[in-house]
């Protein structure tokens, strides 16, 4: 049984409670790059304050944009390759863990729960009221083996198809691991 994955449109879709926390880091960090460019422009290539300003808004408004768009494309690539399965009896899951890429194969018998939602880090239990916070945690697929190390998924409910990603679990727990999700 394979994951299906979530068309790019729907990835972004999946990200609109973030909203509020995205439009005060735009206003945020293009004020610091229209800063910094007015500063360079006028102290370093010695232009005149007001011209140093309206190129300072040009230049870090287009600059903003810029990196805007290559991490939503960054954002939308990345969570569009994760992929979740259990073929015969090994489980096959490739995506994002916090900053590292994660892609193993592991016999089914060695894993002894997959659970959604839940396992936040402690930075994550202090800043537990923000929404943005609340929702990667609920959106995370965390691995429990039998012995070993615990790994996860994050944003596995973002990358994948909700419907797919419930009925994953629900055949999981056919297998004989446990869930937190019921019939």
């Amino acid at each position: 049984m394979e994951v299906r994955i979530n068309s790019k449109k729907e990835i972004l879709k999946s990200f609109v409670g973030w909203l509020p926390l995205a439009l005060f880091c735009v206003v945020f960090y293009g004020m610091i790059f229209v800063l910094v460019i007015m500063y360079l422009l006028s102290n370093v290539l010695s232009i005149e304050e007001v011209l140093a300003r309206q190129i300072g808004w040009v230049i870090g408004g287009a600059l903003l944009v810029f990196l805007g768009y290559l991490y939503i494309n960054w954002l939308t690539k990345s969570l569009s390759s994760y992929h979740l399965s259990i073929s015969n009896s090994t489980l096959r899951v490739k995506g994002k863990t916090g900053w590292k890429s994660l892609d193993i194969e592991v016999p089914l018998n060695t894993i002894r729960e997959i659970n959604i939602g839940q396992s936040a880090s402690m930075a994550e239990k202090l800043s537990g009221g923000h929404g943005a916070i609340q929702d990667q945690v609920a959106s995370r697929l965390s691995f429990i083996p039998s012995s070993g190390k615990p790994f996860k998924l994050d944003f596995a409910a973002k990358a994948f198809d909700n419907e797919s990603l419930f009925e994953f679990l629900i055949f999981a727990k056919s297998k004989g691991l446990q869930t937190n999700v019921s019939v």
